[in-house]
């Protein structure tokens, strides 16, 4: 009776994402579409697609909902459809090795009005390929029946594991977009630590609230207060030029070359032709990535 109670919850839940109101209707759990779903899942476990291919639309809707994965108060849907999904489950095989995943709580809902919802809550784990690690993820997923295949897919779960694992591929196989701005700075004369701590309050909340690609801000001081080392972390190279010109358009830039003197910039990583360009007017020395990975 619990989790009927918690199944028809999340339905409600569901439905009214969608704006439609709730509607009584009826709990399954050993029906044929039930059924479909949880073969589906044993065929992911063996890396096989067969089953995909027939119970998605070749036009699949589906909405991960993760943090940060929305524009305008809605989840963004991910590309691809049908064929998206498939390459995503093999590329997790490739990511991860020993895939399990229970299947053990499928149930289908079916409102009143005909509208069908097949939902499961599974445990998901794997071994990583790259890190070694092993990993267990709490994953629920919703999906909606039309015409008697699934047509939209909506996805629980945290992908915090998921993108450690990208990362580490990436860094084994040095193909990362991620950059990394490094630069040490001596502080000109004239001005104290707290000189450079009040600028860096104000300049990083400035960097927060318009730069969502630079997602690693960091200044170290030495205990003399002479000298600062940066490390930025990019997304991708256009956010480091992005970044770039924003900081030039800015007052920050001037207060910045006022209170420091530019020493050893360096860019690392896989860069592109546009940040090469723009950072040599930094006098920006050049390395690419070689080995590990950058988180």
């Amino acid at each position: 009776m619990k989790n009927i109670l918690i199944l028809f919850l999340n339905f409600t839940i569901l439905l009214a994402c969608t704006n439609n109101d709730p509607e009584s209707g009826s709990f399954t759990s050993l029906d044929e579409k039930s059924s479909i779903v949880k073969s589906h899942l044993e065929a992911y476990m063996n890396n096989d697609s067969g089953v995909a291919e027939k119970l998605f639309e070749e036009d699949l809707k589906i909405y991960d909902q993760f943090s940060n994965n929305q524009e305008n108060g809605q989840t963004l849907e991910n590309p691809g459809g049908r064929n998206g999904l498939i390459e995503a489950d093999k590329f997790t095989h490739l990511l991860f090795n020993n895939i399990k995943v229970t299947t053990d709580n499928v149930k289908t809902f079916v409102l009143s009005d005909g509208r069908t919802y097949t939902s499961f809550w599974s445990m998901w784990s794997g071994v990583g390929n790259f890190t070694g690690k092993s990993t267990t993820i709490p994953f629920h997923c919703v999906s909606q029946w039309e015409n008697g295949k699934v047509s939209k897919v909506w996805r629980y779960m945290d992908p915090t594991a998921l993108n450690q694992e990208i990362d580490a591929f990436e860094g084994e196989n040095n193909t990362s977009n991620k950059v990394i701005g490094a630069a040490e700075l001596v502080v000109n004369k004239g001005f104290s630590k707290s000189d450079v701590e009040e600028f860096l309050v104000r300049f990083t909340k400035f960097v927060r609230d318009t730069e969502p690609g630079l997602y690693d801000f960091n200044y170290f001081i030495s205990p003399n207060g002479r000298r600062v080392n940066l490390i930025e972390k990019y997304k991708t190279s256009d956010d480091f030029v992005f970044h770039l010109n924003n900081f030039e358009q800015s007052d920050f830039s001037k207060e910045f070359m006022k209170l420091f003197t530019l020493e050893n910039v360096m860019v690392l990583g896989n860069s592109s032709e546009a940040l090469v360009e723009k950072a040599k007017g930094y006098g920006a020395e050049f390395r690419s990535k070689i080995g590990g990975w950058i988180n």
